[in-house]
């Protein structure tokens, strides 16, 4: 008699360990990772809401800024944005006390909303007057941005410093000031 019980006490065990296996792989499981998505999910869409937050509170100095942008980049004729272009070069220059070795310009456009004038540069100089030059393209109130810098020493003091730079500068399309 007591095999007949120990036979259905390790039935019992054996089905109760199968069953809480299967409860765990087709439901235990699933729902925590379940859960674990919802959460991330949750976590993401409260970073959104909070970014659209600061992005609502923060909207009219954005658009003032954005105005202030569209007024001040290029002309929408070519040859007065390149002449703007150059006459912002000619101040680089002459108030880092420098002058470009060469100079090669280029239009790009970008999608419908906006165009780039880029431009290609060499000059040699010393520390100061090539940083100076750095500092006049950076705080142009033309819409400028330097997009590589390089720099090279020309002599073994390293008092002659040779710079190679590409900026450009952006015209925003009509299309693209409406945004």
């Amino acid at each position: 008699m007591q095999s007949k019980n120990r036979e259905t006490l390790l039935k019992i065990g054996v089905a109760a360990v199968v069953g809480l296996f299967l409860l765990d792989r087709m439901v235990l499981s699933p729902a925590i990772e379940h859960w674990k998505e919802q959460d991330l999910r949750l976590t993401t869409l409260r970073q959104k809401v909070s970014r659209g937050r600061d992005l609502i509170r923060r909207e009219k100095s954005l658009r003032e800024r954005w105005s202030e942008m569209t007024h001040r980049d290029l002309s929408e004729e070519g040859s007065a944005a390149e002449n703007d272009v150059f006459q912002a070069i000619s101040r680089w220059t002459r108030d880092s006390k420098i002058s470009f070795s060469s100079l090669t310009t280029q239009w790009r456009s970008h999608n419908d909303i906006y165009d780039t004038f880029e431009c290609r540069a060499t000059a040699i100089g010393d520390q100061a007057a090539l940083g100076r030059l750095i500092y006049e393209l950076e705080s142009d109130p033309l819409p400028a941005r330097l997009e590589d810098c390089e720099l090279m020493a020309r002599d073994v003091q390293g008092q002659q410093i040779g710079l190679s730079l590409r900026f450009s500068f952006v015209r925003i399309n009509p299309k693209g000031k409406k945004l």
